[in-house]
């Protein structure tokens, strides 16, 4: 059996869906799940920060052990009666001989066991839990790009600058140290130091820091591995880490961060509709409360859907996609109005779809769906005028003439002016049930008022004009027959007032009268 490309494509949504529905963000073991499930719960938030990145990444063992190492081998170098900032000094000398011997920006948590690669993120996490292993009171602070530590000596912080080897400890440079230390991490370029100048770079970079916990900076950890995955196209695993991210630490830079993984990975032409169906469904994790999300969400959303409904076995997924939407993102007035906009959209190709296979009854229903959500939309009401016209005449086609006769009569009444449409159905379902009438005298009655109900209806309908003069000739021949040649007259000339030039009805009367003569 032969199975289209448009059936391979629902299959792969509807798996990726439920896929969806049942995980939605995936993990790489129990241990991971256990931070986003039980973090106040379990004795998770009580380990140090490496431990818990350990846990985010899929060498445990591994980098476990390379911890252990290290906090071993500074065991045999601290001694008890050291002060704090002894003790910190210790660990910042060690770890910047034997860990951390190479900076890069997009470095991973494995890096510094593969290779002694490190960033601001996985330096902090490992130097503060160090200190955190040997009693050291301790802070970590977010700026709007950077992250480094202080610890408490005799009530004071002493700053902990990871990216400076030579002078990281109790850091205290001047403006220029410090705008060269975010030039040497690459978290700015020397343009940007001539266009904006010093002061306002070190206002934007560094003044605004702010103290973070253990759980944030795994939040931000999630955030650039997030990152360094959308610049390699790895779209899906993005998403999944800013997921993780955004529930860890729901903040505004991570929104934005997000914003611009949605807006590459929807630019990459190389994905399909079903590959951004999976990514968009995944983006809906994290829209609830969270506006930016939400807006970025429905940006993308009318442009998937438009995707997804040229083919026709996407309906079902198209409105559960919607829906969904509508029910996870932050609502305001004009996401409400896109909202309504894409469902209205979707209803409407809901309807031509069916119109073209010829279920009109399935087209009306669509119809009225959508002008429910905006009844004064003309080029709406246009279209539901013209489907349910053409459902009242294929009601009057397989004779059931008292639906079809209820159906148009009611849209009549609800738009009795400018739609001549209505007006060519209501006389086709009127010549639709005489059809079925036999043209006799004992019928005459029906006959004629259900005639003169549809010339009031549309007078220069020709199909009207053809059947009527069929009917009033018959009619009259009858009464000939029976001699009532008077009768006949009188049935010829009402015929003739609305069909005057009809031959045969001339040529009736004019046989009439050479008989009353």
């Amino acid at each position: 059996m032969k199975i289209s490309r448009a059936l391979i494509l629902l299959f792969v949504l509807l798996l990726q869906s439920q896929l969806f529905a049942q995980i939605g963000i995936s993990y790489i073991s129990e241990a991971e799940k256990d931070i986003f499930s039980n973090w106040e719960k379990s004795d998770f938030h009580q380990q140090t920060s490496y431990q818990q990145f350990l846990r985010a990444t899929e060498e445990t063992s591994l980098l476990s052990e390379f911890y252990q190492t290290h906090k071993a081998e500074l065991q045999q170098k601290i001694r008890s009666r050291d002060n704090n900032k002894k003790k910190a000094e210790i660990i910042y000398d060690y770890l910047h001989k034997e860990v951390f011997t190479k900076y890069d920006l997009n470095a991973r948590v494995a890096d510094l066991f593969l290779n002694k690669t490190y960033n601001c993120v996985t330096a902090t996490s490992f130097y503060v839990s160090m200190a955190e292993e040997f009693g050291i009171p301790f802070t970590i602070y977010e700026t709007p790009s950077h992250v480094y530590a202080a610890v408490t000596h005799q009530n004071k912080d002493v700053i902990i600058e990871l990216t400076s080897p030579s002078n990281g400890f109790d850091f205290g440079s001047n403006i220029e140290d410090l705008l060269q230390t975010l030039i040497d991490s690459k978290l700015i370029s020397r343009d940007e130091v001539a266009e904006k100048g010093a002061n306002q770079l070190y206002n934007e970079y560094v003044a605004q820091k702010n103290p973070i916990s253990k759980k944030q900076l795994l939040g931000i950890q999630y955030h650039n591995e997030a990152l360094i995955l959308a610049d390699q196209s790895r779209y899906e695993e993005a998403y999944n880490q800013m997921n993780k991210a955004v529930a860890l630490y729901p903040n505004q830079v991570f929104s934005e961060a997000y914003k611009y993984i949605v807006t590459i990975s929807q630019l990459d032409f190389m994905l399909n509709s079903s590959q951004n169906h999976a990514l968009l469904s995944s983006l809906l994790v994290s829209t609830k409360n969270d506006s930016v999300l939400s807006y970025t969400m429905i940006n993308y959303l009318g442009e998937l859907v438009e995707d997804l409904l040229k083919f026709e076995e996407n309906f079902e997924l198209t409105a559960q996609l919607i829906t969904d939407a509508e029910n996870n993102i932050t609502r305001d007035s004009f996401l409400d109005e896109k909202l309504q906009n894409y469902t209205v959209y979707m209803y409407t190709v809901f309807a031509q779809n069916a119109s073209l296979k010829g279920e009109t009854l399935s087209a009306k229903n669509h119809i009225e769906e959508a002008l429910k959500l905006d009844p004064t939309n003309k080029r709406l009401i246009t279209y539901y005028v013209s489907v349910t016209s053409s459902y009242a005449t294929k009601l009057s086609q397989i004779g059931l003439f008292e639906t079809a006769r209820s159906t148009i009569d009611e849209l009549a009444s609800n738009y009795p002016e400018g739609y001549p449409i209505i007006n060519e159905s209501r006389v086709q379902v009127i010549l639709d049930a005489l059809i079925s009438v036999p043209m006799n005298i004992e019928n005459e009655t029906k006959l004629l008022s259900e005639i003169k109900l549809a010339y009031s209806i549309q007078p220069d309908n020709i199909y009207l004009k053809s059947f009527s003069a069929t009917v009033f000739h018959e009619l009259a021949m009858q009464q000939i027959r029976n001699n009532n040649y008077e009768q006949a007259k009188a049935l010829v000339l009402s015929g003739l007032s609305y069909n005057p030039s009809d031959a045969t009805l001339r040529s009736d009367l004019d046989l009439i009268n050479e008989i009353l003569k």
